[in-house]
């Protein structure tokens, strides 16, 4: 079975209705929510959340995920850790109203040295969402990134050693595993950890002047064609979806160059490069 083409609506517009209407006209699949009228869509108030739910279902497009931002906070902040729980609790509150059974989960802010009393901190701190994941009957998607403490396919064996937990699955993005210095991460990186990944997050990136930039899908350093073919193989039957991050670089008038965000106008000029392949539906 092939696997289900996706795109994180902000990646598009935060505008929901506009990047609804963009993600049907590409004819893809499913959609993830991140952003939402200028907020993480956790964050909406009632009265949005039951509007972006209406707009979702008159929609007819499944939601694969629910993109909270649980535990990107400073690992030693117990405020901040008790505020992201709470966060957690609204994600698992609204996933089930757009039909999600993934809630996104994240490893703290990146600390340049771990030692293994630093490691013992965040497995003490990432029980208790995994716990409540657990109680819930949901699924949490840990998304490897960069920025956080686990980002490597290496760190990510890891984490699954320390939690064979059934509710406990991978957000597999290997362009951000590539930032974080992952050589291979998408035939290497897949192949180890395949097992444990319930949905795929597609960018690339490049380091220009030893800095991280986003590229055009198909224009990094992330070598895609046989990590699909694997995927393929291995009969992978979730959601690839488009998170693109790059945007055209503009001129400030300082004159350095600088990427427009995700949401921004551009966003559904620069979700078009997405290799044709994907968004033709040529995956099988």
């Amino acid at each position: 079975m092939a696997f289900r083409l996706g795109v994180l609506t902000d990646e598009i517009s935060e505008d929901l209705e506009e990047a609804i209407t963009i993600a049907k006209a590409w004819g893809l699949d499913e959609i993830e929510l991140h952003n939402v009228w200028g907020k993480n869509v956790c964050d909406l108030s009632d009265a949005e959340l039951s509007r972006a739910i209406r707009i979702v279902r008159k929609s007819g497009l499944p939601v694969t995920c629910i993109d909270s931002l649980t535990l990107r906070c400073d690992l030693d902040d117990d405020e901040a850790y008790s505020r992201h729980i709470a966060h957690l609790c609204r994600s698992i509150q609204i996933a089930p109203l757009f039909g999600a059974r993934i809630v996104r989960l994240f490893s703290f802010w990146k600390l340049n040295h771990k030692d293994e009393l630093t490691w013992e901190r965040i497995w003490e701190k990432l029980e208790l969402p995994i716990r409540i994941a657990e109680r819930e009957g949901i699924t949490l998607g840990f998304e490897n990134v960069s920025s956080g403490n686990i980002g490597t396919s290496a760190e990510l064996e890891r984490l699954f050693t320390e939690f064979p937990s059934p509710a406990l699955r991978l957000i597999w993005d290997p362009a951000n595993a590539a930032a974080a210095g992952d050589p291979r991460p998408a035939v290497e990186g897949y192949e180890r950890l395949k097992e444990h990944i319930v949905h795929v997050h597609v960018k690339d990136v490049a380091f220009v002047n030893g800095q991280r930039e986003w590229q055009p899908i198909g224009k990094g350093i992330v070598d895609y064609p046989p990590m699909f073919a694997a995927m393929l193989r291995d009969g992978y039957d979730g959601v690839v979806a488009l998170e693109t991050h790059w945007r055209p670089a503009q001129r400030k008038r300082s004159g350095r160059l600088r990427g427009v965000p995700p949401g921004a106008p551009a966003g559904d000029r620069c979700s078009r490069t997405a290799p044709s392949s994907l968004l033709s539906g040529d995956r099988a």
